[in-house]
């Protein structure tokens, strides 16, 4: 049998000085009441059953798409970094600067022949002058000293074409500038590197 509980004197609970005559005789008959009889189990209210717990709720599987992305994209990076440039050149060209370049430089680099002949071709400038607003750079190939062919137009900063020349036919590599508003034969050579 359990122990019977004894409630705290009525002082302990309103404390000293608000316990009235009328509070204390209503105190009294309440301790004369005997307490309740325990209810035995099979009249007790049943236990609410509990709700299942869903594991993957709209927020969760939100979380989890954006963390899974975020994953990605970091080891994408540091597989990129890690990796280096996966550009494998076969010929890599320092062009310099001529009168009209200021100062400006560029690595072009020649990548390997792909079952049809073709070439990447990768250009880094690097202090190229600002041109006027439609103007642009040009990579020529030069033969006997005449524009032979052209691998593409670029803004500046890094460009990267693909070609079909057999390049070592050819005795330079050329940047130009195109001024908008004026004739080719007025571009202006900016980068020039011999073809060894």
């Amino acid at each position: 049998m359990s122990e019977r509980y004894e409630p705290p004197e009525l002082e302990e609970l309103v404390g000293e000085g608000d316990v009235t005559p009328d509070l204390r005789r209503a105190d009294a008959l309440l301790r004369t009441v005997p307490a309740p009889p325990e209810l035995p189990p099979s009249l007790r209210a049943p236990m609410p059953p509990a709700e299942p717990v869903r594991l993957w709720t709209r927020r969760r599987a939100f979380v989890a798409v954006a963390l899974a992305a975020t994953l990605a994209a970091f080891f994408f990076g540091l597989g990129t970094s890690i990796g280096g440039d996966d550009f494998e050149a076969v010929g890599t060209y320092a062009m310099e600067a001529t009168t009209d370049g200021h100062g400006a430089s560029a690595t072009l680099r020649v990548g390997r022949a792909d079952a049809d002949g073709n070439r990447a071709v990768r250009l880094e400038s690097a202090g190229l002058p600002t041109l006027p607003k439609g103007g642009y750079y040009v990579l020529w190939l030069e033969k006997d000293g005449e524009y032979a062919g052209t691998c593409g137009t670029f803004a500046g900063g890094e460009a990267e074409w693909t070609v079909s020349y057999d390049l070592w036919a050819y005795d330079a590599w050329i940047v130009s500038a195109r001024l908008p508003g004026r004739p080719p034969d007025e571009a202006k050579e900016v980068l020039k590197v011999a073809i060894a």
